[in-house]
């Protein structure tokens, strides 16, 4: 009941805009409402804010991607693939490596995995035939990254240029640029020199000989090509130019111009084998027939690929191709370079 002599005291009209501010305020139900979707709308965007490793990235950069699985001290990281070239010189891969390797892309109906379209991405090696093992070698991704360009068995830079009666040196009177005197025996007057990674190699491969009683020495390594006028025209002048073909190359196609190339001795059983049949039964020829790969070489003229190699057998010329070639020539049981890169033979000049 109203006190007598007071009067209640007209409350202003709201407009419909004040109302609704004031049913949307806290603590009414509205007000509550709206609170509680912004701090949903807060915790959504700090969530999907990039992490700070994310903004470090350099512009148009991808994130590195996070292995799901557990990883262990054991666990071996396999080293980055080479760029793969694409283009009408390439082979597609093996239809097990497209199984195993095809990436799979959500299809619109249903969301069913599908694989993309396939890429063709088989490294080729230049001047090696396609499909040849040399090709299938690279294309397995088991070699070890090279530089695209060197690629090519035409090139001298690199241990797969190949060098025979039809292939020869280009130019002809190359020069490598990194001989290197290799820190082994020595079994002759000749100065060693090899192309440093074979010159490496050679070292780890007499050392690790050495440790089990077998003392390997070089007898020749690198020869110029003026070097190899006088060892040819030597040869010629002694027997003849078809018996000096047979045994020693012409100027321009000797394999010991590349620097990857030696011929050795062995340093326990005399000289009375050095450059003839018998050096095969001697302790260094016959370890290097076993271990030779390991480091990167093969012996380049074996006994019965005359016909193919254009030379008489000889089990003291070492030529390093690299170890992942010459382990596989070696698994495949190819012996010689030509068969393994798929060329014809080269059983004399044209």
């Amino acid at each position: 009941m109203q006190a007598a002599g007071f009067r209640r005291a007209r409350r202003p009209r709201q407009t419909r805009m004040a109302r609704l501010k004031r049913e949307l305020s806290w603590p009414r139900p509205g007000g509550v409402a709206i609170s509680l979707a912004g701090a949903a709308l807060v915790v959504t965007g700090v969530l999907a804010l990039p992490s700070e490793a994310d903004s470090l990235l350099p512009f148009g950069a991808a994130a590195p991607a996070i292995s799901q699985s557990p990883t262990t001290p054991d666990t071996a990281v396999a080293p980055a693939s080479p760029p793969l070239p694409t283009g009408p010189g390439t082979t597609p891969l093996a239809a097990s490596q497209q199984d195993a390797e095809a990436p799979f892309l959500l299809s619109g109906a249903g969301n069913s995995l599908s694989p993309l379209p396939e890429v063709t991405a088989t490294p080729l090696i230049a001047g090696s035939a396609a499909g040849s093992p040399l090709q299938e070698l690279f294309a397995s991704r088991t070699a070890p990254p090279m530089e695209k360009a060197l690629w090519d068995i035409n090139s001298p830079a690199r241990p797969l240029v190949l060098v025979n009666k039809r292939h020869s040196l280009l130019p002809q009177r190359y020069v490598p640029t990194d001989l290197v005197v290799p820190r082994v025996l020595t079994g002759s007057a000749e100065h060693p020199l090899l192309r440093s990674e074979a010159a490496a190699a050679a070292e780890r491969m007499f050392a690790a000989a050495a440790r089990e009683g077998i003392n390997i020495t070089i007898k020749s390594s690198y020869r110029s090509y003026d070097t190899q006028v006088s060892v040819y025209n030597g040869y010629v002048a002694a027997k003849g130019v078809a018996a000096a073909d047979s045994t020693s190359a012409r100027p321009g196609f000797s394999e010991h111009q590349t620097g990857f190339a030696m011929d050795i001795g062995d340093a326990n059983a005399g000289t009375a084998c050095d450059f003839a049949s018998c050096f095969a039964s001697t302790n260094a020829a016959q370890w290097v027939a076993v271990y030779g790969a390991r480091y990167g070489f093969v012996v380049r003229y074996l006994p019965g690929e005359e016909s193919v190699t254009g030379y008489l057998a000889e089990p003291w010329h070492l030529r390093y191709l690299g170890v992942s070639v010459a382990q596989d020539m070696k698994v495949r049981g190819i012996h010689s370079y030509e068969k393994y890169a798929g060329l014809p033979a080269a059983p004399d000049y044209k």
